[in-house]
């Protein structure tokens, strides 16, 4: 199957905090599944009024999209008291976005905003500690990305579409042995039939194996993009 990228509530209602804690969603691009190790630092978890700040976007607009995110890829945030995204995993909501943003429906700067931070970022220190942070946890998720610990959500919802199709291709053979048990039923009576169900459960579970195989020898060790998959919203 497909790996995913940063996002992991399984990435799945939204996760908190750790992408490994978000849920699982539709799946479409990135949809970072489960990620070995949490957010360790606030520094990366941003209020949506902040992430319209920087962006020059509505904070309606950030909350749309960061629940998309988290329905579809698994990004991680913070839930309030009352189960409201507080907070946003910034860096795995850009991430998200660069992948699967739509060019034509893109944010776009609506007007000037005087930022509210606009002294805390002035400063050197500040700022470069922000960046310092940023670039960690960014490292983090393309790390696990590599590692095949993000799975992208919509590959792994099409993967297992696929294998329980198989499955139900195999199973409809069923009606196939009908003839096969009445003759062991008319030769050997119960103990006949007892033993054809067996030899036909052996078969339909090697079956299976080969057809789940044959999917598995087929999918791609990593994404065309190069990533293993996505990642919690209100």
């Amino acid at each position: 199957m497909r790996g995913s990228l940063p996002g992991r509530s399984t990435p799945t209602g939204g996760r908190s905090h750790d992408l490994a804690s978000n849920a699982p969603r539709k799946s479409g691009l990135p949809a970072l599944s489960e990620v070995p190790t949490k957010v360790v630092t606030p520094e990366v978890m941003w209020a949506p009024a902040r992430i319209a700040e920087r962006d020059g976007v509505t904070r309606e607009a950030v909350l749309k999209l960061a629940r998309d995110y988290v329905e579809d890829h698994d990004l991680t945030v913070e839930r309030d008291a009352r189960g409201r995204i507080a907070t946003i995993n910034v860096v795995a909501y850009d991430l998200i976005r660069s992948r699967v943003g739509d060019p034509s429906k893109a944010q776009t700067r609506q007007r000037p905003v005087a930022p509210k931070h606009l002294t805390e970022l002035n400063s050197y220190d500040e700022a470069l500690r922000q960046k310092t942070w940023h670039e960690a946890e960014k490292r983090r998720l393309e790390l696990a990305e590599l590692k095949g610990a993000l799975i992208r959500k919509d590959r792994l919802q099409a993967a297992i579409l696929t294998c329980g199709e198989e499955i139900v291709r195999v199973l409809d053979r069923l009606p196939q042995a009908a003839n096969d048990l009445s003759i062991a039923v008319a030769k050997d009576g119960e103990h006949g039939l007892r033993t054809a169900l067996k030899a036909l459960a052996s078969r339909l579970r090697a079956d299976v194996a080969a057809a789940l195989t044959n999917i598995a020898a087929g999918s791609p060790a990593q994404d065309e993009d190069g990533a293993g998959g996505a990642a919690g919203g209100e």
